[in-house]
């Protein structure tokens, strides 16, 4: 390593992780450091009681961007793949549990519902993913009432939209909706870690580590540092400095790191209402026997409820012997407003009586995690998009505050490492700024 260039990445989850691996493959000496005693942030696993439950992502893509740096990196991924479709609870009744048409089956049966015209509404809404009717930046739900779509089906895109994006519907441009479902065209193939997904995150902290690179866990960034407006190393909490850095890489959030970096050059990032970010609440539910035979399923017309998952359908060993557990997932009634937590869990506890009767008698709740500030369910939403991965120079962003279009989650974060690393590579970091 000797004569090589030095990175210092800041938080270890997807982006950072992703990022340090590519810098690592590339000869960059790295160091990580995570403010945590374990690696992967919101994409790790925690033992409760001899459950593995997830700390945020809970499904993992097979075909998407983070998938593809495992290939391209030959870091084992030890995902195993769902055989079937997300389907849909419309009024007590599964829909789309075909391999394909899921969101055909949603429409149509949410148009039996209320009288809507299913099938010339999914021709609008085929014409607006492919791009030949752009959708416009009215709210979806306002977009879909225009087109003639009832209650019911209003409620389904509001479904989606919640599982998908992890946002309410009238949060979204439908555009932006729409771009989303064309950049998932020919994707979706999920999976279930079955060792968790700290096994994933611990694979790629392997490959650092046999890259050369360090990795120091339990230490918190205090602050970035900087000489001639150039980001050069950062300041742990303990006093330590690590400077002398060609690059630093931030996947703590643009909000995070704004607050990390000298006034001066923090006026450059974008301030807070520029980048939403989407809170929740997941409940994590053990029982003797899943509710349904499927393991993810979108539910429509609830409180807040969007998702009912059942990892242990895929992989047992997620679970205690002769045990199952449910993961269910809200949004906050308002994504801009995550003050009132305790009432959004009583909203999400009152949905899961109605979806899973019978549950308190039969099983335990787990634990249940909410989602907010810093440690939200996705750091930006769909629309709010932000390109500029090198806003100061010596400085890349990463992870899903920076990510991608039609992107979310791990996919977008990993998306973002690699779109920040071949900048960096290319030497895009090392502009002096202009006085």
């Amino acid at each position: 390593m000797a004569g090589a260039r030095t990175a210092l990445v800041a938080g270890a989850g997807v982006g950072g992780l992703c990022a340090a691996a590519r810098l690592a493959a590339a000869g960059w000496r790295v160091t990580l450091v995570e403010r945590l005693q374990q690696v992967g942030g919101r994409w790790s696993t925690r033992d409760v009681d001899g459950f593995k439950l997830p700390t945020g992502a809970f499904l993992i893509a097979m075909d998407d961007p983070l998938a593809e740096t495992f290939a391209e990196l030959g870091v084992d991924f030890p995902v195993r793949p769902i055989e079937e479709r997300t389907v849909y609870l419309v009024n007590g009744r599964l829909v789309g549990t075909g391999e394909r048409g899921g969101l055909r089956a949603l429409v149509e049966a949410a148009a039996g519902d209320d009288g809507s015209d299913g099938r010339r509404l999914m021709e609008l809404v085929r014409a607006a993913i492919s791009g030949a009717a752009p959708a416009g930046d009215d709210p979806l739900p306002v977009w879909l009432e225009r087109q003639g779509a009832g209650p019911t089906v209003r409620a389904a895109f509001h479904s989606i939209t919640q599982a998908w994006m992890a946002i309410n519907a009238d949060e979204v441009a439908a555009g932006a909706f729409f771009d989303y479902l064309r950049a998932q065209a020919g994707r979706g193939h999920h999976g279930i870690p079955p060792q968790g997904s700290r096994r994933l995150a611990d694979n790629l902290a392997g490959f650092v580590r046999a890259h050369g690179g360090e990795i120091r866990l339990g230490a918190r960034v205090e602050r970035l540092t900087a000489s001639g407006g150039r980001v050069d190393g950062l300041v742990l909490t303990d006093g330590e400095r690590l400077g002398g850095a060609d690059v630093v890489v931030s996947d703590l959030g643009v909000t995070r790191t704004a607050e990390l970096l000298p006034p001066e050059l923090a006026a450059r990032l974008p301030g807070v209402d520029a980048v939403p970010t989407a809170p929740g609440i997941t409940c994590y539910i053990a029982l003797p026997e899943p509710v349904f035979r499927h393991p993810a399923v979108v539910t429509v017309g609830t409180r807040c409820v969007c998702l009912v998952t059942t990892p242990t359908l895929v992989a047992p060993e997620l679970a205690p012997g002769g045990w199952h557990y449910l993961e269910t997932i809200s949004t906050f009634a308002s994504s801009r407003d995550d003050a009132d937590a305790k009432g959004e869990l009583e909203r999400h506890l009152a949905d899961v009586d109605e979806l899973l009767p019978g549950w308190r008698e039969r099983g335990r709740l787990l634990k249940h995690q909410t989602y907010r500030g810093a440690w939200p369910v996705y750091r930006a939403w769909p629309g709010h998009d932000l390109q500029e991965r090198l806003p100061v120079p010596g400085l890349a962003l990463v992870g899903d505050s920076v990510k991608p279009p039609g992107l979310a989650g791990t996919g977008a974060s990993a998306e973002s490492a690699r779109l920040a690393v071949e900048a960096i590579l290319a030497g895009a970091h090392e502009a002096l700024r202009v006085p």
